[in-house]
Protein backbone atom coordinates (compact mmCIF):
# COMPACT_ATOMS: atom_id res chain seq x y z
CA UNK A 1 0.00 0.00 0.00
CA UNK A 2 1.11 3.64 -1.01
CA UNK A 3 0.49 6.72 0.73
CA UNK A 4 -0.67 9.79 -1.55
CA UNK A 5 -1.41 13.21 -0.58
CA UNK A 6 -4.22 15.23 -2.04
CA UNK A 7 -3.74 18.67 -2.61
CA UNK A 8 -7.23 20.17 -3.87
CA UNK A 9 -9.69 22.66 -2.41
CA UNK A 10 -12.76 20.22 -2.88
CA UNK A 11 -12.82 16.42 -2.72
CA UNK A 12 -14.10 15.40 -5.77
CA UNK A 13 -11.17 13.62 -6.47
CA UNK A 14 -10.30 12.77 -3.18
CA UNK A 15 -13.45 10.54 -3.01
CA UNK A 16 -13.01 9.29 -6.78
CA UNK A 17 -9.37 8.26 -5.73
CA UNK A 18 -10.79 6.30 -2.90
CA UNK A 19 -13.37 4.31 -4.78
CA UNK A 20 -11.05 3.31 -7.81
CA UNK A 21 -7.98 2.58 -5.82
CA UNK A 22 -8.54 1.26 -2.37
CA UNK A 23 -5.11 -0.66 -2.29
CA UNK A 24 -4.15 2.75 -1.34
CA UNK A 25 -4.44 5.45 1.68
CA UNK A 26 -4.94 8.60 0.17
CA UNK A 27 -4.17 11.73 2.91
CA UNK A 28 -5.88 15.14 2.99
CA UNK A 29 -6.94 16.66 0.88
CA UNK A 30 -4.73 19.36 1.91
CA UNK A 31 -7.00 22.68 1.15
CA UNK A 32 -3.56 25.16 0.67
CA UNK A 33 0.04 25.70 0.90
CA UNK A 34 0.14 25.85 4.52
CA UNK A 35 -1.88 22.76 4.99
CA UNK A 36 0.33 20.60 2.69
CA UNK A 37 3.41 21.32 4.86
CA UNK A 38 1.91 20.56 7.64
CA UNK A 39 1.08 17.42 6.43
CA UNK A 40 4.09 16.51 4.66
CA UNK A 41 6.41 17.84 7.86
CA UNK A 42 4.60 15.50 10.10
CA UNK A 43 4.48 12.29 7.43
CA UNK A 44 7.31 13.33 5.18
CA UNK A 45 8.86 9.71 5.26
CA UNK A 46 5.65 8.21 4.51
CA UNK A 47 4.57 9.70 1.24
CA UNK A 48 4.57 8.05 -1.87
CA UNK A 49 3.30 10.53 -4.35
CA UNK A 50 1.50 13.93 -4.61
CA UNK A 51 -1.85 14.60 -6.42
CA UNK A 52 -1.99 17.87 -6.93
CA UNK A 53 -4.82 20.66 -8.23
CA UNK A 54 -3.89 23.68 -9.79
CA UNK A 55 -7.65 25.67 -9.68
CA UNK A 56 -7.93 26.70 -5.84
CA UNK A 57 -11.11 28.74 -4.43
CA UNK A 58 -10.30 29.44 -1.89
CA UNK A 59 -9.72 33.04 0.57
CA UNK A 60 -7.38 35.27 -1.01
CA UNK A 61 -5.02 35.56 2.35
CA UNK A 62 -4.46 31.71 1.54
CA UNK A 63 -3.17 32.24 -1.65
CA UNK A 64 0.27 32.09 -2.42
CA UNK A 65 2.63 34.29 -2.82
CA UNK A 66 2.17 35.76 0.79
CA UNK A 67 3.50 38.94 -0.09
CA UNK A 68 1.14 40.05 -3.05
CA UNK A 69 2.04 44.00 -2.90
CA UNK A 70 4.09 43.48 -6.67
CA UNK A 71 1.52 41.88 -8.00
CA UNK A 72 -1.58 43.98 -6.69
CA UNK A 73 0.66 47.41 -7.58
CA UNK A 74 0.31 46.18 -11.17
CA UNK A 75 -3.54 45.86 -11.53
CA UNK A 76 -6.80 45.46 -10.67
CA UNK A 77 -7.14 43.09 -7.32
CA UNK A 78 -9.80 41.30 -8.64
CA UNK A 79 -8.27 40.12 -11.44
CA UNK A 80 -4.66 39.59 -9.71
CA UNK A 81 -6.53 37.25 -7.14
CA UNK A 82 -8.47 35.22 -10.29
CA UNK A 83 -4.98 34.65 -11.44
CA UNK A 84 -3.20 33.23 -8.64
CA UNK A 85 -6.47 31.28 -8.06
CA UNK A 86 -6.32 29.73 -11.48
CA UNK A 87 -2.27 29.22 -11.29
CA UNK A 88 -2.39 28.53 -7.47
CA UNK A 89 -1.69 24.92 -7.71
CA UNK A 90 1.46 25.64 -9.39
CA UNK A 91 2.65 28.05 -6.84
CA UNK A 92 2.28 25.15 -4.88
CA UNK A 93 4.38 22.77 -6.79
CA UNK A 94 7.27 25.35 -6.57
CA UNK A 95 7.24 25.58 -2.88
CA UNK A 96 7.55 21.77 -2.51
CA UNK A 97 10.30 21.49 -5.43
CA UNK A 98 11.86 24.24 -3.07
CA UNK A 99 11.57 21.87 0.26
CA UNK A 100 10.89 18.62 -1.07
CA UNK A 101 12.92 18.38 -4.81
CA UNK A 102 12.58 14.21 -4.87
CA UNK A 103 8.72 13.80 -4.01
CA UNK A 104 7.24 12.80 -6.99
CA UNK A 105 3.88 15.26 -7.92
CA UNK A 106 0.73 14.50 -10.43
CA UNK A 107 -0.41 17.71 -11.96
CA UNK A 108 -4.21 17.84 -12.57
CA UNK A 109 -6.92 20.12 -13.83
CA UNK A 110 -10.64 20.39 -15.42
CA UNK A 111 -10.34 23.48 -16.88
CA UNK A 112 -9.74 23.30 -20.57
CA UNK A 113 -8.41 26.93 -20.89
CA UNK A 114 -5.21 26.23 -18.81
CA UNK A 115 -2.42 24.97 -20.37
CA UNK A 116 -0.09 22.59 -18.13
CA UNK A 117 2.89 21.60 -20.01
CA UNK A 118 5.38 24.08 -20.08
CA UNK A 119 5.10 24.97 -16.38
CA UNK A 120 4.52 21.20 -15.26
CA UNK A 121 8.00 20.45 -16.97
CA UNK A 122 9.37 23.61 -15.74
CA UNK A 123 8.63 22.84 -12.35
CA UNK A 124 9.78 19.22 -12.78
CA UNK A 125 6.37 17.70 -11.81
CA UNK A 126 6.47 13.77 -12.70
CA UNK A 127 2.97 14.29 -14.95
CA UNK A 128 0.55 16.18 -15.45
CA UNK A 129 -3.55 15.65 -16.69
CA UNK A 130 -6.38 17.01 -17.71
CA UNK A 131 -9.53 15.66 -16.07
CA UNK A 132 -13.08 15.00 -18.42
CA UNK A 133 -15.59 15.11 -15.78
CA UNK A 134 -16.07 11.29 -16.47
CA UNK A 135 -15.31 8.98 -13.78
CA UNK A 136 -14.42 6.43 -15.58
CA UNK A 137 -11.47 7.89 -17.67
CA UNK A 138 -10.68 9.97 -15.24
CA UNK A 139 -10.34 7.42 -12.70
CA UNK A 140 -8.36 5.22 -15.75
CA UNK A 141 -6.43 8.11 -16.73
CA UNK A 142 -5.00 8.61 -12.91
CA UNK A 143 -4.68 5.42 -11.82
CA UNK A 144 -2.54 4.70 -15.31
CA UNK A 145 -0.42 7.56 -13.96
CA UNK A 146 -0.15 6.40 -10.03
CA UNK A 147 1.11 3.35 -10.91
CA UNK A 148 3.07 4.03 -13.40
CA UNK A 149 4.95 6.50 -11.13
CA UNK A 150 4.62 4.31 -8.29
CA UNK A 151 6.52 1.09 -9.98
CA UNK A 152 9.08 3.39 -11.88
CA UNK A 153 10.07 4.52 -7.80
CA UNK A 154 10.24 0.73 -7.12
CA UNK A 155 12.36 -0.06 -9.66
CA UNK A 156 15.00 2.93 -9.17
CA UNK A 157 15.29 1.99 -5.98
CA UNK A 158 15.69 -1.60 -7.16
CA UNK A 159 18.09 -0.56 -9.69
CA UNK A 160 20.33 2.01 -7.94
CA UNK A 161 23.26 -0.47 -7.25
CA UNK A 162 23.52 -0.92 -11.22
CA UNK A 163 26.56 -0.08 -13.21
CA UNK A 164 24.94 2.92 -14.62
CA UNK A 165 24.36 5.79 -12.38
CA UNK A 166 21.17 8.03 -13.01
CA UNK A 167 21.24 10.36 -10.21
CA UNK A 168 18.96 12.75 -8.86
CA UNK A 169 18.40 14.86 -11.33
CA UNK A 170 14.81 15.32 -12.71
CA UNK A 171 16.04 15.15 -16.36
CA UNK A 172 17.54 12.22 -15.51
CA UNK A 173 14.66 10.44 -14.04
CA UNK A 174 12.42 11.52 -17.43
CA UNK A 175 15.07 10.02 -19.40
CA UNK A 176 15.29 6.98 -17.36
CA UNK A 177 11.22 6.79 -17.73
CA UNK A 178 11.52 7.20 -21.53
CA UNK A 179 14.05 4.19 -22.29
CA UNK A 180 12.16 1.76 -20.06
CA UNK A 181 9.12 2.40 -22.53
CA UNK A 182 11.12 2.63 -26.18
CA UNK A 183 12.98 -0.46 -24.57
CA UNK A 184 10.03 -2.50 -25.40
CA UNK A 185 8.63 -2.97 -28.49
CA UNK A 186 10.32 -3.74 -31.57
CA UNK A 187 10.50 -0.04 -32.32
CA UNK A 188 14.92 1.15 -32.77
CA UNK A 189 16.21 3.48 -30.40
CA UNK A 190 18.91 6.11 -30.97
CA UNK A 191 21.18 7.16 -28.29
CA UNK A 192 23.05 10.44 -28.96
CA UNK A 193 25.69 11.89 -26.79
CA UNK A 194 29.03 12.29 -26.60
CA UNK A 195 32.50 9.94 -26.24
CA UNK A 196 32.48 8.31 -23.01
CA UNK A 197 28.60 9.36 -21.69
CA UNK A 198 27.87 5.50 -21.80
CA UNK A 199 26.05 4.47 -24.20
CA UNK A 200 26.79 1.32 -25.30
CA UNK A 201 26.47 0.44 -21.51
CA UNK A 202 23.01 2.06 -21.35
CA UNK A 203 22.24 -0.12 -24.34
CA UNK A 204 23.71 -3.44 -22.32
CA UNK A 205 22.74 -3.29 -19.24
CA UNK A 206 19.17 -0.87 -19.15
CA UNK A 207 17.41 -0.98 -22.28
CA UNK A 208 18.48 -4.96 -23.26
CA UNK A 209 17.44 -6.11 -19.98
CA UNK A 210 14.21 -3.58 -20.25
CA UNK A 211 12.90 -5.31 -23.66
CA UNK A 212 12.14 -8.41 -22.41
CA UNK A 213 13.73 -10.81 -25.17
CA UNK A 214 14.91 -13.96 -24.38
CA UNK A 215 18.25 -13.55 -26.86
CA UNK A 216 21.74 -12.23 -26.64
CA UNK A 217 22.94 -8.61 -26.23
CA UNK A 218 25.44 -8.03 -29.84
CA UNK A 219 27.59 -5.52 -30.21
CA UNK A 220 29.50 -3.89 -32.81
CA UNK A 221 31.36 -1.00 -33.19
CA UNK A 222 31.46 0.14 -36.35
CA UNK A 223 34.04 2.88 -36.26
CA UNK A 224 36.59 0.01 -35.84
CA UNK A 225 35.72 -2.10 -38.44
CA UNK A 226 36.76 -1.31 -42.83
CA UNK A 227 34.08 -0.80 -44.71
CA UNK A 228 34.96 -3.30 -47.06
CA UNK A 229 34.70 -6.09 -43.86
CA UNK A 230 31.21 -4.35 -42.79
CA UNK A 231 28.84 -6.04 -44.76
CA UNK A 232 30.20 -9.61 -43.85
CA UNK A 233 30.46 -8.44 -40.04
CA UNK A 234 26.70 -7.64 -40.18
CA UNK A 235 25.15 -9.96 -42.45
CA UNK A 236 27.44 -12.96 -42.44
CA UNK A 237 29.34 -14.31 -45.47
CA UNK A 238 29.03 -17.66 -47.26
CA UNK A 239 31.98 -19.98 -48.83
CA UNK A 240 33.92 -18.69 -51.81
CA UNK A 241 31.83 -15.16 -51.81
CA UNK A 242 35.30 -13.28 -52.22
CA UNK A 243 39.28 -14.04 -52.26
CA UNK A 244 39.60 -15.07 -48.74
CA UNK A 245 36.18 -16.16 -47.79
CA UNK A 246 37.44 -20.19 -46.63
CA UNK A 247 34.48 -20.55 -44.87
CA UNK A 248 30.74 -19.55 -44.24
CA UNK A 249 30.22 -17.29 -41.07
CA UNK A 250 27.51 -15.67 -39.20
CA UNK A 251 27.06 -12.23 -38.94
CA UNK A 252 25.74 -10.30 -35.78
CA UNK A 253 21.99 -10.29 -37.12
CA UNK A 254 22.00 -13.82 -37.01
CA UNK A 255 24.02 -14.32 -33.70
CA UNK A 256 21.42 -11.44 -32.00
CA UNK A 257 18.05 -12.93 -33.18
CA UNK A 258 15.51 -13.01 -30.67
CA UNK A 259 17.82 -10.60 -28.58
CA UNK A 260 19.09 -6.52 -29.06
CA UNK A 261 21.85 -5.51 -31.90
CA UNK A 262 23.59 -2.53 -30.87
CA UNK A 263 25.22 -0.71 -33.34
CA UNK A 264 27.93 1.63 -31.93
CA UNK A 265 28.63 5.14 -34.70
CA UNK A 266 26.16 4.04 -36.71
CA UNK A 267 27.19 7.13 -38.72
CA UNK A 268 30.52 4.72 -39.92
CA UNK A 269 27.67 2.59 -42.16
CA UNK A 270 28.34 2.97 -45.36
CA UNK A 271 25.64 4.05 -47.60
CA UNK A 272 25.16 1.18 -49.22
CA UNK A 273 24.78 -1.07 -46.48
CA UNK A 274 22.17 1.33 -45.12
CA UNK A 275 19.97 0.07 -47.85
CA UNK A 276 20.19 -3.12 -46.42
CA UNK A 277 19.96 -2.15 -42.79
CA UNK A 278 16.41 -0.19 -44.02
CA UNK A 279 15.37 -3.69 -45.50
CA UNK A 280 16.02 -5.55 -42.19
CA UNK A 281 13.66 -2.67 -40.36
CA UNK A 282 11.17 -2.70 -43.15
CA UNK A 283 10.51 -6.43 -43.97
CA UNK A 284 12.79 -8.45 -41.30
CA UNK A 285 14.50 -9.82 -44.06
CA UNK A 286 18.19 -9.90 -45.03
CA UNK A 287 20.96 -11.82 -47.78
CA UNK A 288 24.37 -13.21 -46.51
CA UNK A 289 27.01 -12.04 -48.66
CA UNK A 290 27.69 -14.48 -51.84
CA UNK A 291 24.13 -15.78 -51.05
CA UNK A 292 20.12 -15.68 -52.29
CA UNK A 293 18.96 -17.33 -49.77
CA UNK A 294 16.91 -14.64 -47.40
CA UNK A 295 17.58 -14.68 -43.44
CA UNK A 296 14.70 -13.55 -41.08
CA UNK A 297 16.20 -11.10 -38.21
CA UNK A 298 14.13 -10.54 -35.33
CA UNK A 299 16.11 -8.30 -33.53
CA UNK A 300 15.57 -5.23 -31.11
CA UNK A 301 17.83 -2.63 -32.71
CA UNK A 302 20.03 0.01 -30.93
CA UNK A 303 21.89 2.76 -32.57
CA UNK A 304 24.35 5.37 -30.95
CA UNK A 305 25.99 8.15 -32.45
CA UNK A 306 28.13 11.10 -31.03
CA UNK A 307 27.48 13.03 -34.65
CA UNK A 308 24.04 15.09 -35.82
CA UNK A 309 22.45 12.50 -38.06
CA UNK A 310 19.95 15.02 -39.27
CA UNK A 311 23.01 17.38 -40.19
CA UNK A 312 24.61 13.89 -42.11
CA UNK A 313 21.11 13.48 -43.78
CA UNK A 314 21.02 17.05 -44.99
CA UNK A 315 24.77 16.69 -46.33
CA UNK A 316 24.47 13.47 -48.10
CA UNK A 317 25.74 11.41 -45.90
CA UNK A 318 23.13 9.37 -44.39
CA UNK A 319 19.95 7.92 -45.72
CA UNK A 320 17.24 10.24 -45.13
CA UNK A 321 14.63 6.84 -45.58
CA UNK A 322 17.08 5.09 -42.58
CA UNK A 323 17.25 7.78 -40.42
CA UNK A 324 13.46 8.22 -40.51
CA UNK A 325 13.11 4.21 -40.27
CA UNK A 326 15.42 4.69 -36.78
CA UNK A 327 12.54 6.22 -35.38
CA UNK A 328 14.40 9.94 -35.14
CA UNK A 329 11.32 11.66 -32.58
CA UNK A 330 11.86 9.09 -29.97
CA UNK A 331 16.23 10.01 -30.07
CA UNK A 332 17.40 10.70 -26.27
CA UNK A 333 20.56 12.31 -26.11
CA UNK A 334 22.83 11.08 -22.67
CA UNK A 335 23.99 14.38 -21.35
CA UNK A 336 27.93 14.99 -20.38
CA UNK A 337 29.64 15.29 -17.58
CA UNK A 338 29.47 18.92 -17.72
CA UNK A 339 26.12 19.07 -17.95
CA UNK A 340 25.63 16.54 -14.56
CA UNK A 341 27.65 19.48 -12.43
CA UNK A 342 24.39 19.12 -10.37
CA UNK A 343 24.77 15.25 -9.41
CA UNK A 344 28.93 15.76 -8.87
CA UNK A 345 29.03 14.54 -5.38
CA UNK A 346 26.52 11.92 -5.97
CA UNK A 347 28.58 10.55 -9.65
CA UNK A 348 31.97 10.91 -7.44
CA UNK A 349 30.80 8.49 -4.85
CA UNK A 350 29.40 6.32 -7.56
CA UNK A 351 32.46 6.06 -9.50
CA UNK A 352 34.88 6.32 -6.76
CA UNK A 353 33.16 2.76 -4.94
CA UNK A 354 32.80 1.56 -7.63
CA UNK A 355 37.24 1.72 -8.70
CA UNK A 356 37.82 0.59 -4.94
CA UNK A 357 36.00 -2.87 -5.77
CA UNK A 358 37.77 -4.60 -8.33
CA UNK A 359 41.61 -5.47 -9.47
CA UNK A 360 44.65 -3.70 -8.20
CA UNK A 361 42.60 -0.91 -6.06
CA UNK A 362 40.97 -3.75 -4.22
CA UNK A 363 44.01 -5.71 -3.26
CA UNK A 364 45.68 -2.43 -2.31
CA UNK A 365 42.62 -1.41 -0.03
CA UNK A 366 42.88 -4.98 1.54
CA UNK A 367 46.53 -4.28 2.41
CA UNK A 368 45.64 -0.69 3.67
CA UNK A 369 43.16 -2.53 5.85
CA UNK A 370 44.85 -5.51 7.51
CA UNK A 371 48.05 -3.20 8.22
CA UNK A 372 46.04 -0.94 10.48
CA UNK A 373 43.82 -3.33 12.00
CA UNK A 374 40.81 -2.66 10.34
CA UNK A 375 38.19 -4.61 8.89
CA UNK A 376 39.07 -6.51 5.51
CA UNK A 377 36.07 -7.84 3.52
CA UNK A 378 35.89 -11.47 2.77
CA UNK A 379 36.45 -11.76 -1.03
CA UNK A 380 32.67 -11.85 -1.78
CA UNK A 381 32.06 -8.60 0.77
CA UNK A 382 32.41 -5.05 -0.38
CA UNK A 383 34.48 -2.67 1.99
CA UNK A 384 31.82 0.67 1.99
CA UNK A 385 34.00 3.77 0.76
CA UNK A 386 32.51 6.85 1.23
CA UNK A 387 34.25 10.09 -0.04
CA UNK A 388 33.26 13.45 1.41
CA UNK A 389 35.28 17.46 2.47
CA UNK A 390 34.85 16.84 6.29
CA UNK A 391 36.00 14.12 8.33
CA UNK A 392 33.03 11.72 9.29
CA UNK A 393 32.57 10.71 12.62
CA UNK A 394 33.89 7.42 13.64
CA UNK A 395 30.67 5.46 13.58
CA UNK A 396 31.41 2.40 10.91
CA UNK A 397 33.65 0.61 11.46
CA UNK A 398 33.52 -1.43 7.80
CA UNK A 399 33.88 2.33 6.13
CA UNK A 400 36.77 3.71 4.55
CA UNK A 401 36.27 7.51 3.95
CA UNK A 402 38.30 9.41 1.25
CA UNK A 403 38.75 12.98 2.07
CA UNK A 404 38.92 15.59 -0.46
CA UNK A 405 40.01 19.12 0.58
CA UNK A 406 37.29 22.00 -0.78
CA UNK A 407 40.20 23.30 -3.62
CA UNK A 408 40.52 19.75 -4.87
CA UNK A 409 36.79 18.92 -5.20
CA UNK A 410 36.38 22.19 -7.10
CA UNK A 411 39.37 21.14 -9.05
CA UNK A 412 37.59 17.85 -9.92
CA UNK A 413 34.10 19.38 -10.44
CA UNK A 414 35.47 22.11 -12.73
CA UNK A 415 37.39 20.39 -15.06
CA UNK A 416 36.06 20.09 -18.33
CA UNK A 417 35.96 16.43 -18.75
CA UNK A 418 36.20 15.97 -22.56
CA UNK A 419 36.18 12.22 -22.51
CA UNK A 420 33.21 12.46 -19.66
CA UNK A 421 32.75 9.40 -17.71
CA UNK A 422 35.16 6.99 -19.26
CA UNK A 423 38.14 10.15 -18.38
CA UNK A 424 36.61 10.59 -15.33
CA UNK A 425 36.70 7.05 -13.98
CA UNK A 426 40.17 6.69 -15.27
CA UNK A 427 41.27 9.36 -13.05
CA UNK A 428 39.26 8.57 -10.42
CA UNK A 429 40.77 4.63 -10.57
CA UNK A 430 44.60 6.31 -11.23
CA UNK A 431 43.69 8.67 -8.26
CA UNK A 432 42.81 6.10 -5.82
CA UNK A 433 46.02 3.94 -7.19
CA UNK A 434 48.56 6.64 -6.42
CA UNK A 435 47.11 7.36 -2.68
CA UNK A 436 47.00 3.85 -1.65
CA UNK A 437 50.23 2.68 -2.64
CA UNK A 438 52.33 5.28 -0.62
CA UNK A 439 50.30 4.38 2.10
CA UNK A 440 50.59 0.88 1.71
CA UNK A 441 54.31 0.74 0.98
CA UNK A 442 55.47 2.95 3.62
CA UNK A 443 53.41 2.44 6.50
CA UNK A 444 55.70 2.39 9.21
CA UNK A 445 57.46 5.72 8.09
CA UNK A 446 54.05 8.08 7.37
CA UNK A 447 51.67 6.55 10.30
CA UNK A 448 52.03 8.88 13.50
CA UNK A 449 53.41 7.50 16.56
CA UNK A 450 50.00 7.83 19.16
CA UNK A 451 51.14 10.51 22.43
CA UNK A 452 51.41 8.62 25.67
CA UNK A 453 48.79 10.37 27.23
CA UNK A 454 46.48 9.25 24.37
CA UNK A 455 44.93 12.45 23.02
CA UNK A 456 46.41 11.51 19.30
CA UNK A 457 42.96 9.73 18.45
CA UNK A 458 44.11 7.59 15.30
CA UNK A 459 41.96 7.66 12.14
CA UNK A 460 43.14 5.09 9.66
CA UNK A 461 39.17 4.71 8.52
CA UNK A 462 40.08 7.87 6.74
CA UNK A 463 42.57 8.27 3.58
CA UNK A 464 43.54 11.98 2.67
CA UNK A 465 43.05 12.71 -1.22
CA UNK A 466 46.37 15.18 -1.61
CA UNK A 467 45.54 17.86 -3.71
CA UNK A 468 48.82 17.83 -5.94
CA UNK A 469 48.32 14.02 -6.92
CA UNK A 470 45.00 15.57 -8.20
CA UNK A 471 46.47 17.96 -10.20
CA UNK A 472 49.61 16.20 -11.22
CA UNK A 473 46.45 13.40 -12.63
CA UNK A 474 44.89 16.17 -14.58
CA UNK A 475 47.94 18.46 -15.60
CA UNK A 476 48.55 16.22 -19.15
CA UNK A 477 44.93 16.53 -20.14
CA UNK A 478 44.97 20.49 -19.91
CA UNK A 479 48.58 20.93 -21.04
CA UNK A 480 47.04 19.25 -23.93
CA UNK A 481 44.32 21.35 -24.70
CA UNK A 482 41.82 18.53 -23.16
CA UNK A 483 40.38 19.81 -19.96
CA UNK A 484 40.27 23.05 -21.51
CA UNK A 485 36.81 24.53 -23.01
CA UNK A 486 35.63 23.86 -26.07
CA UNK A 487 33.02 25.84 -28.10
CA UNK A 488 30.69 23.02 -29.59
CA UNK A 489 27.73 23.15 -31.97
CA UNK A 490 24.57 24.79 -29.77
CA UNK A 491 27.22 25.58 -26.93
CA UNK A 492 28.82 28.74 -26.21
CA UNK A 493 31.26 31.03 -23.22
CA UNK A 494 30.57 33.98 -21.45
CA UNK A 495 33.71 35.32 -20.08
CA UNK A 496 33.79 38.36 -18.34
CA UNK A 497 36.49 41.09 -18.81
CA UNK A 498 38.29 39.78 -15.37
CA UNK A 499 38.86 35.92 -17.63
CA UNK A 500 35.93 33.94 -15.67
CA UNK A 501 34.75 31.32 -18.77
CA UNK A 502 31.58 30.51 -18.18
CA UNK A 503 29.88 27.60 -20.37
CA UNK A 504 26.39 27.76 -21.25
CA UNK A 505 24.68 25.53 -23.81
CA UNK A 506 22.19 27.46 -26.59
CA UNK A 507 19.00 25.42 -28.08
CA UNK A 508 16.48 26.91 -29.62
CA UNK A 509 13.22 27.36 -28.11
CA UNK A 510 9.59 28.89 -29.06
CA UNK A 511 10.60 32.78 -28.28
CA UNK A 512 13.97 34.60 -27.36
CA UNK A 513 12.79 35.47 -24.22
CA UNK A 514 12.73 31.70 -23.28
CA UNK A 515 16.32 31.37 -24.90
CA UNK A 516 17.63 34.15 -23.12
CA UNK A 517 16.26 33.01 -19.89
CA UNK A 518 17.67 29.58 -20.31
CA UNK A 519 21.56 30.87 -20.74
CA UNK A 520 20.55 33.35 -17.77
CA UNK A 521 19.69 30.71 -15.34
CA UNK A 522 22.65 28.31 -16.59
CA UNK A 523 24.86 31.22 -16.25
CA UNK A 524 23.75 31.65 -12.50
CA UNK A 525 24.20 27.95 -12.01
CA UNK A 526 27.68 28.56 -12.59
CA UNK A 527 27.92 31.41 -11.00
CA UNK A 528 26.81 30.01 -8.06
CA UNK A 529 29.41 27.00 -7.81
CA UNK A 530 31.74 28.71 -8.68
CA UNK A 531 31.37 30.85 -5.70
CA UNK A 532 31.26 27.93 -3.74
CA UNK A 533 27.18 28.82 -2.76
CA UNK A 534 27.89 32.26 -1.80
CA UNK A 535 25.29 34.25 -2.83
CA UNK A 536 26.89 37.91 -1.75
CA UNK A 537 29.90 36.77 -3.69
CA UNK A 538 27.78 36.43 -6.60
CA UNK A 539 26.21 39.64 -5.80
CA UNK A 540 29.66 41.25 -5.92
CA UNK A 541 30.40 39.60 -8.95
CA UNK A 542 27.57 41.11 -10.95
CA UNK A 543 26.05 43.78 -9.52
CA UNK A 544 29.70 45.35 -7.26
CA UNK A 545 27.66 45.08 -4.17
CA UNK A 546 27.62 42.23 -1.79
CA UNK A 547 24.73 43.03 -0.08
CA UNK A 548 22.53 42.51 -2.63
CA UNK A 549 22.66 38.96 -2.53
CA UNK A 550 18.56 39.01 -1.92
CA UNK A 551 17.87 40.19 -5.26
CA UNK A 552 20.44 37.52 -6.89
CA UNK A 553 17.99 34.62 -5.23
CA UNK A 554 15.13 36.34 -6.03
CA UNK A 555 15.98 36.39 -9.57
CA UNK A 556 17.40 32.52 -9.59
CA UNK A 557 13.68 32.35 -7.93
CA UNK A 558 11.98 33.95 -10.84
CA UNK A 559 14.19 31.52 -13.54
CA UNK A 560 13.04 28.44 -11.65
CA UNK A 561 16.36 27.68 -9.98
CA UNK A 562 16.07 25.36 -6.93
CA UNK A 563 18.28 26.59 -4.31
CA UNK A 564 17.79 23.94 -1.73
CA UNK A 565 18.72 21.44 -4.71
CA UNK A 566 22.31 22.88 -5.46
CA UNK A 567 22.41 23.58 -1.52
CA UNK A 568 22.50 20.04 -1.24
CA UNK A 569 25.09 19.61 -4.44
CA UNK A 570 27.55 21.02 -2.57
CA UNK A 571 27.04 20.22 0.84
CA UNK A 572 27.93 16.70 -0.17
Amino acid sequence: MSSILIIDDEDKYLELCRRFMPEHEFVGPARNHQQAMQILARSRRSIDLVLLDVHFDIPDEDLLPEDKSALLAKGDPQRVHERLRRSQGLQILDRLRRRYPDLPVIVMTALDDLPLEADAERLHAEDYTYLLDDEYLDARALKVQVEGILAREQRSTADDEGPFYWGTAPAMADLRRRLAILARGQLPVIIQGETGTGKSLLAREYIHPHSQRTGPFMAVDLSTIPSELMAAQLFGVVKGAYTGASSSREGVLARAHGGTLFLDEIGNLALELQKSLLLVLQEGGYHPVGSVEERTADIKLVVATNENLAQMVRSGRFREDLFMRLNPSTAVTLPSLRQRRDDFQHLLEFFLERVCQSGYNRDLLMQYAEQRGLWAPAEQDRMRVTVGRKVPLKTDPRRIHLLLHQNSYNLLQDFDWPGNFRQFEMVLSNLVTFTLVELVDRVDQIEPVESEDGELEARPDVIVIQPRTIRDLLRPFAEAGLGEPVVEAGEDLIEDSDGLRLRVRVSPAESLNAVSCEVERQYLERLYHHFAGDLSRVAEFLLADPESGRKVQLRMNQLGIKLRELKRTRAG
